[in-house]
């Protein structure tokens, strides 16, 4: 019976190399003719044809190639030109290495890699492959190494893996590293500036840097986060990159606990904008900013009889014109005038070309000094930010980048005026608004009486939801609960009635808060909303503005808050 004639049942010794085995024309090597191959020849072929691992014989002193099924997949487009052929002439690209594993091998020792990295040319084009190999002398008749065999393991998508995830735990540790950095350096700056302003108003002028840096940061955490989520989705059967991304995902998680309290101390919210007369620059704030500045600052407010009015987030605006008086002193030394002044004007379209504004009637508000001025080469960069010309420990570089910030986000325009040596003037343009002035808010924090209505709480956290059922019930409140939005609507349905809905902005579930705040204002009565926000606010409002409806509470918040919000919710 001719050699590899009957496969017994062995798939291998059926398969496409078992055909090509037999085909071949072993006379041209010094193998000879297949009828004359020796047995221990034909066992260790039988041997490897049968594996379902890559593997391969090397026979002879040139290491005439044969190998199995498996073998031929991973050789790619060599394949089946390395049938028959010397492996060094089979392999160029790693011939010296081949040479070295025949010479060792055939003097009766062994070899073995752990994801060894070669450049193979199996498609045409050199690529990068890792691969565990092994390698063991094979006795010829004569019981002396007579060949090779080789056992190959391609490991190449496990390495880049790897390299992909050490990769992204690297870049989270890096950023937590720049993180905590930065946050140290700027907290220093904060009590810098707490101390010398005193005043609850300015943490929330200098917080957009913190905040903004925490935005930064929660942007790469997403990054990262989203990256070790889908490695740990393409390696699901790996228990050692499971175990890796669960632990970097944690340091994500504390990540961004850290980014979540850095934007609650920079209270960044979106605006809420109102009618604003700038007669209010006088009668409060100018005495306001008088006590912050300190005696050795002139504050020099100047209005025409009837300024028109304009529509914007007041405390956004005097938070603006604290940074700009806060340059304005700085400037000057500490000491000198600085005149704060507002204007009636009609724009025409020459004025509004490339800056973002349409022709018409503006309020500008203007905030000059008699400082040292600017150069025209500071100027272009004075909206940067982090661009200071202040000594170190005395500036951050973002007060006008958040004044330019918030003028441009109320649809205004803002300009730079100066010369060096003869002060700055800073002038920001605001579309007058012919509607009834606001009233003014009622300010938060004192406790408002409780009340016998009906409220439904909707909170996905189970311990926020509790200590807000509690808190509302110690009030007097008839409360009622839901763990999302699909829970409250199906009590909704059933018939629950209820006076207010206070729920969560982002909520798991198909029904989400605006929904549920969408069906309450279709109700007859319409049923109050009241909506609670740790950080993101997008879903309820447009361009970070509030519509007049609207009622958000902002997390964290104590029973005072609670208690004034839903009393203002109620319309009561």
């Amino acid at each position: 019976m001719s050699f590899l004639s009957d496969h017994h049942g062995c798939q291998g010794w059926q398969g496409e190399m078992a055909e090509r085995i037999r085909a071949f024309d072993w006379s041209r090597t010094s193998l000879g003719a297949l009828p004359r191959w020796s047995p221990s020849l034909c066992s260790t072929v039988q041997l490897l044809l049968a594996s379902p691992v890559p593997m391969a014989l090397l026979w002879g002193p040139l290491g005439y190639m044969i190998y199995n099924d498996a073998y031929a997949v991973f050789a790619g487009g060599r394949h089946p030109y390395l049938l028959g052929c010397a492996v060094e002439l089979a392999w160029p690209e790693v011939a010296e290495f081949n040479r070295e594993v025949m010479q060792t091998c055939l003097s009766g020792g062994t070899l073995s890699y752990r994801n060894k990295e070669l450049v193979l040319l199996r498609h045409g084009e050199p690529e990068s492959v890792w691969l565990d190999l092994y390698y063991s002398p094979v006795a010829g008749d004569d019981q002396a190494p007579a060949g090779v065999i080789a056992i190959v393991v391609d490991t190449t998508a496990h390495v880049i893996s790897e390299q992909r995830r050490q990769a992204a735990e690297g870049n989270l540790r890096q950023l937590t590293r720049d993180l905590e950095q930065r946050v140290l350096e700027e907290v220093d700056a904060r009590l810098n500036a707490e101390e010398q302003l005193r005043q609850a108003q300015k943490l929330e002028a200098i917080g957009g840097l913190t905040g903004g840096v925490a935005h930064d940061f929660n942007n790469l955490l997403q990054v990262i986060s989203g990256n070790l989520h889908l490695l740990a989705r393409h390696e699901a059967d790996n228990a050692n990159v499971q175990r890796r991304t669960g632990a970097a995902l944690v340091a994500v998680e504390r990540g961004a606990k850290l980014s979540s309290q850095l934007l609650a101390f920079a209270r960044r919210q979106p605006l809420s904008p109102a009618i604003y007369n700038p007669c209010h620059l006088n009668q409060g704030l100018g005495e306001w900013l008088q006590r912050t500045l300190g005696e050795t600052i002139r504050i020099d407010v100047q209005l025409p009889v009837e300024p028109w009015c304009i529509h914007l987030d007041r405390n956004q605006l005097e938070n603006a014109v604290l940074n700009l008086a806060i340059n304005a002193r700085d400037a000057m030394g500490g000491e000198g005038c600085i005149t704060i002044s507002a204007e009636n004007l009609v724009l025409e379209r020459p004025f509004c070309a490339g800056k973002d504004i349409t022709p018409g009637q503006y309020l500008r508000l203007t905030v000059a000094d008699s400082g040292a001025g600017m150069s025209a080469e500071v100027i272009k960069q004075a909206f940067e930010p982090f661009f200071t010309t202040k000594r170190d420990g005395h500036g951050t570089g973002l007060g006008l980048s958040m004044v330019f910030g918030f003028v441009k986000q109320s649809g205004g325009h803002i300009e730079i005026l100066s010369n060096p040596g003869q002060g700055t003037r800073v002038q920001m343009y605001f579309a007058r608004s012919v509607g009834p002035e606001a009233s003014p808010s009622s300010r938060m924090g004192r406790r408002a009486p409780g009340g016998q209505e009906r409220i439904l709480v909707v909170e996905d956290n189970a311990d926020v939801r509790s200590a807000t059922v509690e808190m509302l019930r110690h009030e007097g409140y008839r409360v009622y609960s839901a763990a999302n939005g699909d829970e409250a609507m199906q009590l909704l349905m059933d018939g629950l009635k209820v006076d207010l809905i206070f729920t969560d902005v982002v909520m798991p579930g198909r029904i989400k808060s605006i929904d549920l705040a969408t069906w309450a204002k279709t109700q007859v009565p319409p049923i109050a909303v009241l909506f609670a926000s740790g950080h993101t606010r997008d879903m309820i409002s447009r361009n970070h503005q509030l519509s007049p409806d609207t009622h958000l509470l902002s997390k964290p918040y104590g029973p005072e808050d609670l208690s004034a919000m839903v009393r203002l919710s109620l319309g009561v």
